[in-house]
């Protein structure tokens, strides 16, 4: 997540036609706290967003139009490490809307909130939760690109690989020069069998985006799994020519030189690794793989 709770134009208007309407309908105090939540929100002061939004909510908790404040709520209170309260946050504005009558917009903010909380549920390896708040998302937008995505993600490391290609190849029918998802269903491929079909398209990746250096270390466990380990190295050695502070290059190399049985080496990039930032149990397999094997 950025590093600032940003507040989209789309959001601005929303919350602007709020405290637009007559003072008959909505409180001055609602129309002020509104104002400077707005504020607050473009310049970061989340401790100052957070007691107004609080502050507004009690209002009127019912009021519709609060669905935009839970969510930056909840947004708030996952940048302060607290996701309890967060998931709280997004739970409480999905049922303002969730049975109301739903014209665009509020089908927007609604998909808005099953997306922040299904990748709060994905941070916290809730699967399960996850996925059912991706197929709500989709509910309302069939075509929302992030909820096809993550979906497919989601289906990919269930292995359920039908369902993730076909999530795959429909985003990539809305939007055929999506990165991720052409990396993902190359990745899908080669852990499908389909290594011809997986090469094809890391090639064209590379080809679109060759400063990348997450394409060449997928194309490297590719050539690695067919034993080309004098193009797999090429490969993992542009990468760290491209990115050599991506402690994901060294864990990459760490696993082609043990196929080489240069475990010592493979140690190296792993300590290489944990100094630049990877955790113990990244590299933990590969560690204990040339420990075991050590002569």
């Amino acid at each position: 997540m950025s590093s600032v709770v940003r507040c989209p134009l789309s959001i601005v208007f929303f919350l602007l036609s709020v405290v637009c309407c007559p003072l008959s309908i909505y409180a001055q105090t609602y129309e002020l706290n509104v104002r400077a939540i707005i504020d607050a929100l473009a310049t970061d002061s989340l401790q100052k967003a957070e007691d107004l939004i609080q502050q507004t909510l009690k209002l009127d908790p019912g009021r519709e139009s609060n669905v935009v404040l839970y969510r930056y709520l909840g947004e708030i209170h996952q940048r302060k490490g607290k996701d309890d309260r967060a998931l709280e946050a997004y739970t409480s504005g999905i049922a303002l809307l969730r049975h109301s009558s739903l014209d665009d917009d509020k089908k927007s903010s609604l998909g808005a909130l099953y997306l922040s909380r299904a990748s709060l549920y994905l941070q916290r390896g809730d699967d399960a939760h996850a996925l059912a708040d991706y197929n709500e998302a989709l509910t309302l937008s069939p075509n929302q690109e992030e909820a096809l995505f993550f979906r497919a993600y989601v289906f990919a490391r269930q292995r359920r690989n039908r369902e993730a290609r076909a999530d795959y190849e429909r985003l990539l029918e809305i939007n055929p020069m999506h990165e991720d998802a052409r990396l993902g269903l190359a990745i899908l491929n080669s852990n499908d069998n389909r290594p011809r079909e997986a090469m094809e398209q890391l090639n064209s990746l590379i080809l679109y985006f060759p400063t990348h250096a997450r394409h060449y270390l997928a194309r490297c466990g590719l050539y690695e799994k067919r034993k080309e380990y004098e193009r797999a190295m090429q490969d993992v050695k542009k990468a760290i020519e491209l990115e050599p502070e991506n402690p994901d290059c060294y864990i990459t190399r760490a696993s082609l030189y043990l196929a080489m049985k240069k475990r010592d080496l493979a140690r190296q990039d792993c300590r290489t690794a944990i100094r630049l930032g990877a955790t113990q149990e990244q590299v933990a397999p590969f560690l204990i793989d040339t420990k075991k094997r050590r002569p």
